[in-house]
Protein backbone atom coordinates (compact mmCIF):
# COMPACT_ATOMS: atom_id res chain seq x y z
CA UNK A 1 0.00 0.00 0.00
CA UNK A 2 1.24 3.78 -0.79
CA UNK A 3 1.32 6.41 1.43
CA UNK A 4 0.98 9.66 0.25
CA UNK A 5 2.29 12.66 2.51
CA UNK A 6 0.75 15.89 1.62
CA UNK A 7 1.76 18.92 2.65
CA UNK A 8 0.51 22.74 3.42
CA UNK A 9 3.06 25.46 3.35
CA UNK A 10 3.38 28.95 3.87
CA UNK A 11 7.00 30.08 3.83
CA UNK A 12 8.59 33.16 6.21
CA UNK A 13 12.01 33.05 4.76
CA UNK A 14 12.34 32.18 0.79
CA UNK A 15 15.92 31.52 0.85
CA UNK A 16 15.81 29.22 3.70
CA UNK A 17 12.86 27.53 2.34
CA UNK A 18 14.62 26.72 -0.66
CA UNK A 19 17.76 25.27 0.75
CA UNK A 20 15.12 23.03 2.80
CA UNK A 21 13.13 21.80 -0.58
CA UNK A 22 15.88 20.89 -1.80
CA UNK A 23 17.60 19.09 1.00
CA UNK A 24 14.35 17.27 2.07
CA UNK A 25 13.84 15.93 -1.22
CA UNK A 26 16.89 14.12 -1.06
CA UNK A 27 16.51 12.55 2.37
CA UNK A 28 12.66 11.68 0.75
CA UNK A 29 14.25 9.81 -1.86
CA UNK A 30 16.47 7.62 0.19
CA UNK A 31 13.18 6.39 1.69
CA UNK A 32 11.30 5.81 -1.33
CA UNK A 33 9.54 9.14 -1.65
CA UNK A 34 8.79 10.39 -4.88
CA UNK A 35 7.05 13.96 -5.49
CA UNK A 36 4.14 13.79 -7.57
CA UNK A 37 2.36 17.47 -7.22
CA UNK A 38 3.62 20.94 -6.14
CA UNK A 39 1.32 24.09 -6.77
CA UNK A 40 1.94 27.52 -6.01
CA UNK A 41 -1.68 28.24 -6.05
CA UNK A 42 -3.77 25.57 -4.24
CA UNK A 43 -7.11 25.76 -3.91
CA UNK A 44 -8.70 25.61 -0.52
CA UNK A 45 -12.31 24.52 -0.38
CA UNK A 46 -14.38 24.85 3.12
CA UNK A 47 -11.32 26.65 4.92
CA UNK A 48 -10.64 30.04 6.63
CA UNK A 49 -6.83 29.70 5.12
CA UNK A 50 -4.84 29.22 1.95
CA UNK A 51 -1.47 27.52 2.31
CA UNK A 52 1.03 29.75 -0.35
CA UNK A 53 2.17 26.05 -1.25
CA UNK A 54 0.47 22.21 -1.76
CA UNK A 55 2.61 19.51 -2.08
CA UNK A 56 1.97 15.51 -2.06
CA UNK A 57 4.73 12.66 -2.23
CA UNK A 58 4.36 9.02 -3.01
CA UNK A 59 6.36 6.89 -0.14
CA UNK A 60 6.03 2.85 0.01
CA UNK A 61 4.11 2.89 3.21
CA UNK A 62 3.55 5.03 6.34
CA UNK A 63 6.69 3.53 8.12
CA UNK A 64 8.96 4.56 5.26
CA UNK A 65 7.43 8.47 5.64
CA UNK A 66 8.27 7.90 9.40
CA UNK A 67 11.37 6.81 8.54
CA UNK A 68 12.33 9.88 6.39
CA UNK A 69 10.89 12.36 9.30
CA UNK A 70 12.97 10.64 11.81
CA UNK A 71 15.97 10.41 9.96
CA UNK A 72 18.98 11.55 11.24
CA UNK A 73 19.80 14.01 7.90
CA UNK A 74 16.09 15.54 8.78
CA UNK A 75 16.95 17.00 12.02
CA UNK A 76 18.74 19.83 10.62
CA UNK A 77 16.10 20.62 7.91
CA UNK A 78 13.26 19.83 10.23
CA UNK A 79 15.32 23.14 12.28
CA UNK A 80 15.20 25.15 8.76
CA UNK A 81 11.59 23.82 8.11
CA UNK A 82 10.84 25.26 11.83
CA UNK A 83 12.69 28.61 11.25
CA UNK A 84 11.56 29.34 7.15
CA UNK A 85 7.84 27.91 7.32
CA UNK A 86 4.93 27.68 8.60
CA UNK A 87 3.94 24.15 7.66
CA UNK A 88 1.44 20.89 8.44
CA UNK A 89 1.38 17.40 7.23
CA UNK A 90 -1.26 14.71 6.64
CA UNK A 91 -0.26 10.97 5.75
CA UNK A 92 -3.01 8.63 4.36
CA UNK A 93 -2.85 4.97 2.72
CA UNK A 94 -4.24 3.71 -0.70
Amino acid sequence: MSAYLIIEINPTAAEGWGRYEVGALQVAARHGGEPLARDTAPLGIERTDEPAIGVVMRFPDKQAVRDYFDDPAYVPLRELRHASARASALVIED
